[in-house]
């Protein structure tokens, strides 16, 4: 099991998921982070995630980053947490 900050991964995606239209840019950054995405530079207000060949372009918008990006970020994260059991 892994656990990232104090709260297992998949308890933390669950969080997110339940309150979508809601999460803050840091939040959505630490989700990211704990299933292995990188911070790869900043271009504007976009901040653009990596991880294997894939990018994840996020804008930086207060107080919470817009439902499309958040899910695009459920999306890519799903079912990942099957291998760890």
């Amino acid at each position: 099991m892994r656990y990232y900050c104090g709260v297992d991964r998949q308890e933390l995606r669950r969080r997110i998921a339940q309150r979508a239209k809601a999460v803050r840019f840091s939040e959505l950054q630490r989700l990211l982070q704990a299933y292995g995405w990188t911070l790869d530079r900043v271009a504007g207000s976009h901040y653009i995630f990596r991880r294997a060949g894939q990018k994840l372009p996020v804008p930086y918008r207060r107080p919470h980053v817009l439902r499309a990006y958040v899910d695009q970020a459920l999306r890519l994260t799903e079912g990942e947490d099957d291998d760890d059991n």
